[in-house]
């Protein structure tokens, strides 16, 4: 039905892309030949490939349930970064896979991972001030699906495949470097030079499948008034603004029902992809 899949960036939000998937999995074929993914959607798609979806909501909301906070001002005093959310994340992707779901992933349909190259006249902590200012602006004044301003400053794309990673704490850190945002975050590298969230580029890698030849199904992470729906792209995004907010790391029960919101909005888009 669609060749191409697109998950959006959204951190916790991304939960109602995994609810959505697995109510629309029981009614149409979703066997896409390619994948884009950014930020916490490429943790969902990469959950999705190696059939952990229900282990990694369980492993999210049992992480959380054992965080209490957001930040921790007493690390400050041990020159730790204050917030857990980095050392948090990497927990629930050890805990959602193993050995054999990463060979799952390994052996599954091309996902490739977004990642945010800095411009070449910002080093990394100006990059980081000006991505995230210029980001966070743009998307309260313009809401635009497709941002973009950080392509205009002069962040650039750089695609990975997930399937290529040959651990699980190689694959952590490839989803860590597409969700890198500071200060929740460290600035990440890889390969050897300093990168951020992919969404920096844009949060709907929709450039990273080829959609003039083929169908593709974009799923987004938040509400939108005006999709850019075209004949041979379809978004779908929340019906409501959902409950969970993309950073915070201690409410598991809002990532569930943002889970099932996502199971529920299925519900309305089937008749809409069914006809």
């Amino acid at each position: 039905m669609y060749q191409n899949i697109v998950f959006a960036g959204g951190g916790n939000r991304c939960f109602w892309q995994a609810g959505l998937w697995q109510e629309l999995a029981k009614h149409i074929d979703l066997a896409p030949t390619k994948i884009a993914s950014v930020s916490a959607g490429s943790a969902i798609s990469c959950a999705i490939l190696a059939n952990r979806l229900d282990e990694t909501l369980n492993a999210t909301m049992e992480v959380q349930a054992q965080n209490s906070k957001n930040r921790y001002w007493s690390h400050a005093l041990q020159g730790k970064n204050i917030h857990p959310h980095s050392e948090l994340y990497r927990k629930i992707i050890h805990k959602a896979l193993d050995k054999p779901s990463l060979v799952t992933l390994q052996n599954a349909t091309k996902n490739k991972v977004l990642l945010a190259e800095l411009p070449a006249w910002l080093g990394p902590r100006s990059g980081v001030l000006v991505g995230l200012a210029s980001y966070q602006l743009e998307k309260k004044i313009h809401h635009r699906v497709h941002p973009q301003w950080g392509r205009k400053l002069g962040f650039r794309s750089r695609f990975v495949v997930a399937n290529q990673a040959k651990t699980i704490d190689e694959l952590a850190d490839l989803i860590l470097s597409s969700s890198c945002t500071p200060p929740f975050t460290p600035i990440m590298r890889h390969n050897n030079t300093h990168v951020l969230d992919g969404g920096m580029v844009d949060n709907v890698p929709v450039h990273g499948v080829d959609t003039n030849q083929s169908k593709t199904l974009v799923l987004l992470s938040r509400p939108y008034k005006d999709l850019p729906n075209t004949e041979k792209i379809t978004y779908l995004c929340p019906l409501q603004k959902v409950e969970v907010e993309s950073w915070d790391y201690t409410s598991p029960k809002k990532v569930h029902s943002t889970f099932e919101q996502g199971k529920s909005d299925a519900k309305h888009y089937l008749k809409q992809l069914l006809g």
